[in-house]
């Protein structure tokens, strides 16, 4: 009974682990589809991705210390409730602005998914399969976002985007069955007090940093909220060190070198890496004038590649320093972004799917040893913190990878609608893949500083 139920479980995950990525890849070869039954600019549209995004990172790591006092599988199986019913909602919004605030409720509540996630993961496996089961995962993940073009281009040109919302709410019912077999519980911190004002520090804190990036260049209050944010991280780090019972164990964490080092390395991986498929769908349909079922085609080439190499460089991550494997993997990503950095506006389709082949091999070298990295550095008893905290740094990540490049839209004067000035669109993609890769190339450093670390058992 026991064996099943944990099999029951790891299937919730590992659909849960598809779902999620198949509706964001999905949705971003929609993005043209949206934007035109909405009549709005390309600038708008990007804040159809940063809005959940956004509601995400803002409530990750509080939710994470939720799930820890009253049961991780609790917070999971509510936010799978959650999760379903915002997508079905999603696929009836009037309109733009409704869109955007369920997209922003979405990544609220999948901060219930996320947050748990990795922990009941990583706990229901030896610690020298930790690489293996995280790859799995990953390998989910990844299936979802190869899948996702694919599958939702066809959707849009056959049914359009909202069909997108409805598919993905009903499976998401499936996970909620499975789970519901499931009786046993993990804590992390059971009976103990939540930090309230530390958790409204980070609340406040997040979309501030968020929403200034975002607004960095186009208004003057976006550099104010942007330093207003910086002062409220700040705040939120004092407030745990005092605190008798944090959100995140500034104590516990602040000399594990390896542990900081990695969470940073992943969040600028995903700062370099979350934006290709908003890019490129936009490249490819609106500069190439190529349809969404082909546009997807092209952009499921890196997932593919995701999906296949996770389990094994996860395993490959059991037998050799994971930090030195997730190094190699992100100076792969590097030399893939610079070569979309190139693209012109006659480069062939080809050119884009060579160079997505060699990011979807350089991130699966990264990411399931980057996470393994942070996993093993750490006590079982500190799972759901590092699982908030990892899932924090990627959704960080992410927003300042989309906040930039609705930055460098407004800079360079792409607020008309699709279509009117290809020519300084195509420039603001070239200079988003440049920025792009320097992260990467800072990414690269840190992983060289991290390495002279041990990370759990050598």
């Amino acid at each position: 009974d026991c064996f099943f139920m944990y099999k029951r479980l790891l299937l919730a995950i590992i659909i849960t682990s598809f779902i999620g990525p198949f509706a964001g890849s999905g949705l971003s070869v929609a993005i043209p589809a949206i934007g035109r039954e909405f009549v709005i600019t390309a600038e708008m549209l990007s804040y159809v991705v940063f809005a959940f995004l956004l509601g995400s990172a803002m409530f990750v790591l509080p939710i994470g210390r939720v799930a820890d006092i009253y049961g991780r599988r609790k917070i999971y199986t509510i936010g799978l409730w959650l999760f379903a019913g915002t997508f079905l909602l999603a696929g009836i919004a009037p309109n733009i602005e409704s869109l955007v605030a369920m997209r922003f409720l979405q990544g609220a509540v999948m901060s219930m998914i996320f947050g748990p996630g990795m922990a009941l993961l990583v706990s229901t496996v030896k610690k020298e399969e930790q690489g293996k089961a995280i790859g799995y995962s990953a390998a989910a993940t990844y299936s979802g976002l190869s899948m996702g073009p694919v599958i939702c281009g066809f959707l849009c040109e056959l049914l359009g985007w909202r069909s997108i919302f409805f598919l993905t709410g009903a499976v998401v019912c499936l996970s909620i069955y499975l789970i519901r077999g499931v009786q046993e519980e993990w804590y992390g911190g059971r009976n103990e007090a939540l930090d309230l004002k530390g958790s409204l520090c980070f609340l406040l804190a997040a979309p501030m940093i968020l929403l200034g990036l975002s607004e960095f260049s186009e208004s003057g209050y976006g550099v104010w909220l942007l330093l207003a944010g910086i002062l409220g991280v700040m705040a939120f780090g004092y407030i745990e060190y005092k605190s008798s019972s944090p959100c995140l164990d500034v104590k516990a964490f602040k000399s594990n070198k390896a542990f900081i080092m990695s969470n940073l390395v992943a969040m600028l991986h995903y700062s370099g890496t979350f934006a290709i498929s908003f890019l490129l769908s936009v490249y490819l349909q609106v500069i190439c004038g190529l349809s969404a079922s082909y546009a997807g085609g092209i952009i499921l080439l890196q997932p593919v590649m995701m999906a296949v190499l996770s389990p094994m460089a996860g395993s490959l991550s059991d037998r050799v320093h994971p930090g030195k494997v997730a190094a190699f993997g992100m100076a792969l990503t590097c030399s893939g972004l610079f070569g979309l950095s190139l693209l012109d506006m006659d480069s062939s389709p080809l050119r884009v799917g060579v160079n997505l082949l060699w990011i979807g091999i350089g991130f699966a070298f990264f990411s399931s040893p980057n996470n393994n990295a942070i996993m093993r550095s750490i006590e079982a008893k500190y799972y759901g913190t590092a699982s908030s905290l990892l899932a924090t740094m990627r959704l960080f990540g992410q927003s300042i990878s989309m906040a930039m490049v609705t930055m460098l839209l407004a800079a360079n004067g792409v607020s008309s609608m699709l279509g009117e000035d290809n020519i300084q669109l195509m420039s603001t993609i070239q200079m988003c893949f440049r920025l792009f890769a320097f992260f990467s190339i800072m990414g690269i450093g840190m992983c060289l500083v991290r390495n002279k670390n041990k990370i759990g058992r050598e």
